[in-house]
C-alpha cells in the first residue's frame, strides 16, 4: 500500500513518487538539524542541586471527627438508596410490570424460549390458563392439553 498526500494527487504517478522519495529524507534531516542544538545541555550553566520531594504529613490514627463524618455520609447514601427504591415501587408500578391495588388479573406463569425466534408463554387470565406462542412479531394462541381447542387467529 502506498501512502499518498493530498498534494501528491496533482502530479503524475512517477513524478509524485520521485518527489516523495526526495522530500521525506530531506524533512527528517532538516528536523534533526534544527532540534540538535536545543537537545544538548549548555555547558556553561551550573546544574541545580536536587531537592528532596516534600512528603505529606501522615494523618493521625482515626480522628473522631473524620470517623463521625464518614459514618454520617454512609448513612445518608443508604437512606437515599432506600427512598429511591421505595419511590420507584410506589410511583412507577406499570413500568416495573406490576399493577396497583393487590394481585393482578393477568399472571405470567412460565416463559420458555424454544429457539431465538420462538417463545412460549403460559398465562393465567382471571383464573383461565392461556398458552401463547410468539414468533417474530406474531402472537398465536395454542391449545392446551385437556382443554377445548383455542381459537386460531391469523
Amino acid at each position: 500500500m502506498r501512502s499518498v498526500t493530498a498534494l501528491a494527487y496533482r502530479f503524475p504517478r512517477s513524478l509524485r513518487a520521485e518527489i516523495l522519495r526526495r522530500a521525506i529524507p530531506a524533512a527528517v534531516l532538516a528536523a534533526g538539524l534544527i532540534a540538535a542544538p536545543g537537545l544538548a545541555p549548555a555547558k556553561d550553566e551550573p546544574v541545580p542541586a536536587k531537592e528532596p520531594i516534600p512528603f505529606k504529613r501522615d494523618a493521625d490514627a482515626l480522628e473522631t471527627g473524620t470517623l463521625l463524618r464518614t459514618a454520617l455520609a454512609l448513612g445518608a447514601v443508604i437512606a437515599v438508596g432506600f427512598v429511591g427504591i421505595y419511590a420507584l415501587k410506589r410511583f412507577l408500578p406499570a413500568s416495573l410490570g406490576r399493577s396497583t391495588g393487590g394481585p393482578g388479573r393477568i399472571n405470567v406463569l412460565e416463559i420458555r424460549r424454544v429457539t431465538p425466534r420462538l417463545t412460549l408463554f403460559l398465562v393465567e387470565i382471571d383464573g383461565q390458563k392461556v398458552f401463547l406462542a410468539q414468533s417474530g412479531d406474531r402472537v398465536r394462541p395454542l391449545r392446551l392439553p385437556g382443554s377445548p381447542a383455542a381459537n386460531e387467529t391469523n
